[in-house]
């Protein structure tokens, strides 16, 4: 790192703001971090274009819309196909809402929203199905204690700053 802080402590305060409320005003982050409504704005289009901010987004019930199964996947490519990229066919599936690359005994990691368990199987027969699937291992969901928490920005920053590197205590 070239010693430049990847963002400042205004920064990190609008990032912890919008995380928390996406629909919230410029005006509104403005008066919290002590700016202009304006000026706000000028930093969240910066925080865009350098795209530490990617966007904000509706957050949606699953359950609420029919998709109130959870599972994730575990996918292990074939034997000699671990050059090819699949991740591309999964994103084809559209009931897969998240697809990492992972180390570990399997390749691939994968977050499933399902109506119901008939229609959980008939996307993991169309995941194990999937040209260079080797083998799979499915865990449901019972319930979800919390999920999508804000990114400890604001902790990250006071370690950084403490230390004279990026998130160290």
């Amino acid at each position: 790192m070239s010693g430049e802080p990847r963002i400042d402590p205004t920064d990190a305060r609008i990032l912890d703001l919008l995380q928390r409320d996406g629909r919230r005003s410029y005006a509104e982050i403005g008066a919290e971090v002590g700016m202009s409504g304006p000026s706000a704005h000028e930093r969240v289009k910066k925080l865009e274009v350098r795209g530490i901010l990617l966007g904000t987004m509706a957050r949606v019930d699953p359950a609420g819309v029919g998709l109130g199964v959870l599972a994730f996947m575990w996918i292990t490519q074939a034997p000699g196909s671990l050059a090819d990229d699949i991740s591309s066919a999964f994103a084809a599936i559209p009931e897969v809402e998240a697809c990492h690359r992972i180390a570990g005994e399997a390749d691939y990691l994968l977050k499933i929203r399902a109506g119901d368990t008939a229609d959980l199987e008939r996307v993991v027969r169309r995941v194990q199905t999937t040209r260079h699937v080797y083998r799979t291992e499915t865990d449901v969901v019972f319930s979800t204690p919390f999920e999508r928490r804000p990114l400890p920005i604001l902790r990250n920053l006071a370690d950084e700053d403490r230390s004279g590197r990026p998130g160290t205590p």
